[in-house]
């Protein structure tokens, strides 16, 4: 191939050779700051080969060299005039600001074209012979915003070299100012820093680490990039948690060997062209070919030691080339001599209709398609390539350009995988604490080492994790906790300390995410979701009673029962022996009957008024009037008695079951307080700053009430507070998370949780923030949550066996012990033991008369008696007659 092409391009030489006696060549003036830059040597051998290209046959150019010294603008000014008197087609350069000014003043007077490659805010109005093929300020400062964005990035320091620098990022800075860190509202979210003369920027670049801002713009020349991360890499700064966009694009000419070993930064930079493109290799290959050709005395050009302003003069080179010769299709282009010193002005005649023809020119270079701006001759399309710094070098992530934006150049999948390759070869430092069940020491953990020395939930929570994500970790444990802010140094101790100062890559216990947190560190997404509830003690089961059915009434109210029950039966009694009524005849068959009974003796009028009380009610009724109303009376009474009775025993046997002297926060504030049941918290931690901040009146007034007792209800862990609810008993209670509680709880019998939940909140994992991986964590958390298996974890640690599990002595059900009926049971043993005691001495008393009636002896008798009783049928019993002597004489 590269002999073909060299024998194609050895025939247009001498088909060129013999057109040069008919093509008067078109003078290009060149201004460069040194000789033999790469920047003049593209120059030359970009006109070189269009001279000798097929596609320009009727093109003719001859270059002209110019060293000036740009901060000369008196003799750069002589010298533009010089080369104008022999004609000129057009004027490329100076890049310096003062001398461009002069170029482009003596331009447009003489109307010929200036062709600028270099980065310059012009006015876009004000040329009318100006051209540049770099990309038109603004735009690529949008394209430097948009990179921004696409990064996620809320806030960055920006570091530049010189003032121009903000000038080129105007756009960005103006897209941040006013903006606040999210995490911090109290700083602006751009920092902006400019890099000090000479070659010494730790001073910068270690206030940089100290401030914890992870994203950083670098805006300098391409031989001080190398300087400023080799100084970074001295200070720690390249490190997991610091991102670089380099905005120069002269980037991918900086030789980046010696900082990509274990570079574990992400460094992103843009640029034109890809060095390593095919199509770009292949330009180099012919401008190098047209040096050997020419015997030019240069060294080989190299893709990757292209600058920008090279490349885009090769661009403008061909851009200038295409506009002379479709111009020269069908008017003769030549020079004319120019006159700039002495007026008249006579300006060149085909200058204007040149210029505007590369204005509408529309091609493919090498930075990509070139269109500008035809009223300024601006650049006003160009593709950016967005390039990250790899082992391998540079590896293309994105594209951008003004009309499409952002759009990538890899799958989610290969960023995921680019992820998974970054924390390989790496050992993510866990801090924790000793807490149950979250992390504890094993049995014998003096003879273990490293991370076999520990057990608990979180231990198993970051295996699972590195098992999916593919990881290496140690634990660090802390002995201060979470971790508290100083609110005078604003700095955080404990585990969110070392996460915020990367002293940790991982931050994980009872750590519950807060506002007040995640302004210091970043967090994963909740890997257990719970509430502030109540620790308080279980209430004590209530004792029994044996005669507990006598409580419903008070012992006054039972003596008033006793004294209207034997008043009433009084009052009955002698009620029935007055009225008439009440003595009936006791043979309804005689007419006239010899003497009137009265069924309601004493007796009977008791055992009357107890049936009745009882609603069991009785055989013997009152006849009369003034009896019945008397019974009607008792009724009543007896009515709302007995069910005043049962309603109170009900509710006496409801409210004497386990039941805490709290149900729920607001029995806790009412109860509570310096006279009551006090109540506190963990000093300084989430629980405490619910309480402080919270806009609720009850819980501002239960704050103010923890204030002010400070010590005596404040405790520094979650131990403490349990320990003093099991010591203080029903006198305490303890706030603390929901999850804690029902650890505690299924271990110690005498807990118990009450009431509901004050918040919602969860715990979660903090990283320090711009953490690389904290999408792999994130990913791994939810991939576990969704397999159920943080509710299998959360089940192995929370839950114990149920030999150690707490019997629940509270009943639910309305079911009523032994121990609380047991005294009716003893009152009905009492009553059959009294009623056998009369029996049996009625018994006697029968044997006795019997005794004496039939001339027995008491012996002979009861064994008569005792005969007949053990006799177990019959339901009749003979009467014995004994005859009166008396009457038996009488008779006779």
């Amino acid at each position: 191939m590269f002999v073909s092409y060299a024998f194609v391009v050895v025939i247009c030489l001498c088909h060129v050779a013999a057109q040069e006696n008919d093509n008067i060549p078109l003078s290009i003036v060149g201004f460069f700051d040194e000789e033999n830059s790469i920047e003049q040597q593209t120059f030359e051998l970009s006109i070189q080969k269009v001279n000798i290209d097929p596609k320009f046959a009727n093109v003719y150019l001859k270059p002209e060299i110019k060293i000036i010294d740009s901060t000369d603008t008196y003799m750069t000014g002589l010298k533009v005039c010089e080369t104008m008197e022999s004609g000129i087609g057009a004027v490329f350069g100076p890049s310096h600001f003062e001398s461009s000014n002069i170029v482009q003043s003596l331009c447009e007077t003489m109307e010929v074209p200036r062709i600028d490659t270099s980065w310059e805010n012009t006015p876009v109005e004000n040329f009318n012979f100006y051209f540049n093929p770099h990309p038109e300020p603004t735009l690529l400062s949008k394209g430097y915003t948009a990179i921004v964005h696409d990064m996620d990035w809320k806030s960055f320091t920006l570091l530049y070299q010189r003032p121009e620098c903000l000038q080129r990022l105007q756009d960005l800075i103006q897209d941040y100012s006013g903006r606040t860190k999210p995490n911090d509202k109290q700083v602006a979210a751009i920092s902006i820093i400019q890099l000090p003369e000479g070659n010494n920027f730790r001073p910068i670049l270690k206030d940089i680490k100290k401030s914890l801002e992870g994203h950083i713009v670098l805006d300098c020349d391409a031989d001080l990039i190398l300087t400023v991360f080799k100084q970074a890499k001295e200070v720690n700064l390249l490190d997991d948690y610091h991102s670089f966009i380099i905005t120069s694009l002269d980037a991918h000419t900086v030789d980046f060997s010696g900082i990509v070993q274990n570079l574990r930064t992400n460094i992103t930079t843009v640029r034109l062209i890809d060095p390593l493109s095919p199509f770009v290799e292949n330009i180099v290959r012919d401008l190098n070919f047209v040096q050997q050709r020419m015997n030019l005395n240069m060294e080989p050009l190299k893709a990757d030691k292209l600058t920008v302003n090279a490349i885009l003069i090769y661009d403008a080179v061909n851009v200038y080339a295409k506009a002379l010769k479709g111009l020269g299709m069908t008017n003769k282009i030549i020079t004319e001599p120019l006159q700039c010193t002495n007026s008249p002005f006579i300006p060149w005649s085909n200058g204007f209709k040149l210029i505007n023809f590369m204005r509408v020119i529309e091609t493919e270079g090498l930075t990509g398609l070139l269109r500008f701006d035809n009223k300024t001759g601006h650049r006003s399309y160009f593709t950016l390539e967005m390039v990250e710094l790899v082992d391998t070098g540079f590896k293309k992530i994105g594209l951008w350009d003004p009309e499409r934006g952002m759009t990538y150049t890899r799958t989610s999948l290969e960023m995921l995988r680019d992820l998974y390759a970054g924390s390989k070869n790496k050992t993510f430092i866990v801090s924790t604490k000793i807490t149950e069940p979250y992390l504890m020491l094993k049995e014998g953990h003096g003879r273990l080492e490293g991370n076999d020395k520990y057990e608990g939930y979180v231990v198993d929570l970051i295996q699972m994790i590195a098992k999916e994500i593919n990881i290496t970790y140690e634990f660090r444990l802390r002995s201060d906790g979470n971790g508290k802010r100083d609110k005078k140094t604003n700095k955080w101790n404990g585990i969110i300390g070392e996460v915020q100062e990367m002293r940790a890559d991982l931050g994980v216990c009872d750590l519950t995410i807060t506002h007040e947190r995640r302004s210091a560190v970043d967090f994963t997404m909740p890997f257990m979701n719970l509430g502030i509830s109540i620790l308080f003690s279980k209430p004590e089961e209530p004792q029994t009673n044996l005669f507990s059915f006598t409580q419903p009434l008070s012992f006054q109210v039972w003596i008033f029962t006793a004294t209207a029950y034997l008043g009433l039966s009084l009052v009955l009694f002698f009620l029935a022996r007055i009225t008439p009524n009440e003595w009936q005849n006791p043979h309804p068959c005689n007419p006239h009957p010899v003497e009137l009974e009265n069924s309601l003796s004493l007796l009977n009028c008791l055992w009357f008024s107890m049936g009745s009380i009882l609603c069991q009610g009785s055989d013997i009724l009152p006849r009369a009037f003034p009896t019945r109303l008397c019974a009607a009376m008792w009724w009543f009474f007896a009515l709302i008695m007995t069910q005043s009775y049962t309603a109170n025993w009900t509710a006496f046997l409801t409210s004497n079951r386990m039941e805490t002297t709290i149900k729920n926060v607001d029995d806790l504030d009412k109860k509570g307080g310096t006279d009551g049941i006090k109540y506190g918290c963990v000093t300084d931690q989430s629980t405490a700053s619910f309480f402080q901040n919270s806009d609720v009146n009850l819980y501002q007034k239960m704050w103010s009430v923890m204030e002010l007792n400070g010590d005596s209800v404040m405790v520094s862990d979650n131990k403490q507070g349990v320990d003093r609810v099991k010591k203080e008993r029903n006198h305490y209670a303890f706030f603390m998370e929901s999850s804690s509680i029902e650890y505690e709880v299924q271990r110690n019998c005498d807990l118990t949780e009450v009431g509901y939940w004050l918040d919602n909140k969860a715990y979660g994992i903090a990283m320090p923030f711009n953490a690389p991986h904290r999408t792999l964590v994130n990913m791994a958390v939810l991939k576990l949550s969704e397999s159920g298996a943080l509710m299998n974890l959360k089940n192995r640690w929370w839950s114990v066996s149920d030999d150690k599990r707490c019997k629940d002595l509270k009943k639910d059900s309305a079911e009523l012990d032994v121990n609380e009926v047991g005294g009716m049971f003893v009152i009905l043993i009492l009553g059959c033991l009294i009623a056998f005691l009369f029996s049996i001495l009625e018994f006697l008393w029968n044997i006795r008369k019997v005794a004496v009636e039939e001339k027995l002896t008491l012996w002979e008798a009861f064994m008569v008696e005792l005969k007949f009783v053990l006799k177990c049928h019959g339901t009749s019993k003979p009467v014995r007659h004994v005859e009166d002597s008396s009457s038996d004489i009488t008779t006779k």
